[in-house]
């Protein structure tokens, strides 16, 4: 009798079973299909001028009907098609007015965006807020400090953000790279300029999201009143000539008021990697003559200022990799052993700037008036 039970409890169970699982099939069908066919990274803006910008974004598969809304307010009523089919994504967007926020979102094919936005270029006369920051490679903790840190940046609102390299821990994983994007929300709202650090290894990648000056690592742009500098200082590009060269020229023909050059090894950094001295010795003399304001750093997982004659160098290195031991050197003016984020704000005569750590206290402060 008790053998017959169990027999029919097994059989009953069986067959429960069976029926549970055909019917939850849709559903979980249904579930990963809309997984998988997403918007993986982005929508951000990218070579923002004075009346043009280009929207960028991927999504799972690829989408042949893929379009950008936008306009001055969140109704987004202009609208731009792209009907190439591909799952990498670039609209731009033409006649713009400078110095405007305008409203954007993408579609492609049964997948929408959110509401975004972004600032076109600003005219010289016109003043700009901008973050620093770099080294946000994040794999070591799941992103979490990352995570934190890039919060901050977007309650800053920035018009753009600079990153002085290592954006990820190694540049030859894609994943590393949709996780950069997913936990750095403000790059929706933000144009994002990088520098190319060490852990990036030139992947294709880098050059893919982000649309550089002829795909090249070392650019320059304007915006209002400060000329900024990206330069490659890995050694594979930091001594050739062609760089060294370019770089004088472009100091040469610059005339904005403010002047900010970003890269990654510092020439002057009183933490674990310490200071880059080649670069010091050439580059630095380069910056010293042509009275270039302020120098961006990463590499060395801390917060830094120093001063060496004109120039204030900044490490900004706390943007979510393991933090480093800071030290004192004969430049330093002051040093901290924390995650944070540089935020500027700049006129025609004056630059003010400070240091934020995640709680938002400011770490550091100083000002330049011209």
């Amino acid at each position: 009798m008790n053998i017959n039970f169990y027999s029919n409890f097994k059989k009953i169970t069986f067959i429960l079973t069976i029926i549970l699982v055909t019917f939850a099939l849709p559903e979980i069908s249904s579930e990963n299909l809309d997984y998988n066919s997403s918007i993986i990274i982005g929508p951000y803006p990218q070579k923002i001028e004075l009346n043009s910008s280009i929207i960028v974004w991927e999504t799972s598969i690829n989408t042949t009907s893929n379009s950008v809304r936008y306009g001055p307010n969140p109704n987004c009523e202009l609208i731009v098609y792209n009907n190439y089919s591909s799952n990498f994504h670039t609209i731009e967007l033409y006649g713009l007015n400078y110095s405007t926020k305008y409203y954007y979102k993408v579609t492609s094919e049964g997948m929408e965006s959110k509401v975004y936005s972004f600032y076109t270029k600003f005219e010289s006369y016109d003043p700009i807020k901008f973050v620093a920051y770099g080294d946000s490679r994040g794999v070591w903790d799941n992103w979490v400090n990352a995570s934190i840190v890039a919060d901050g940046i977007e309650k800053a609102q920035p018009y753009f953000v600079l990153h002085t390299g290592d954006l990820v821990k190694n540049g030859n994983y894609f994943e590393q790279w949709i996780d950069f994007f997913r936990i750095s929300e403000f790059i929706h709202n933000s144009t994002l300029y990088p520098t190319l650090g060490n852990h990036e290894y030139y992947d294709e990648s880098y050059f893919k999201f982000f649309l550089l000056l002829n795909k090249n690592p070392w650019y320059s742009f304007d915006n209002g009143p400060v000329h900024f500098i990206c330069l490659d200082s890995n050694i594979k590009n930091s001594l050739k000539l062609s760089q060294i060269l370019w770089i004088i020229k472009d100091l040469k023909e610059n005339t904005n008021p403010f002047t900010i050059v970003f890269f990654h090894h510092p020439p002057y950094s009183s933490g674990n990697h310490g200071s880059t001295i080649y670069l010091r010795l050439i580059w630095g003399r380069i910056f010293e003559y042509f009275n270039v304001d302020i120098v961006f750093n990463g590499h060395d997982h801390s917060y830094e200022r120093g001063k060496v004659k004109s120039v204030n160098y900044i490490v900004t290195g706390g943007g979510g990799a393991p933090l480093y031991d800071i030290g004192n050197k004969w430049w330093t003016i002051y040093s901290e052993k924390s995650y944070h984020h540089c935020l500027i704000s700049c006129d025609n005569n004056n630059l003010t700037y400070k240091a934020i750590n995640t709680d938002g206290t400011v770490i550091d402060s100083f000002e330049i008036v011209k």
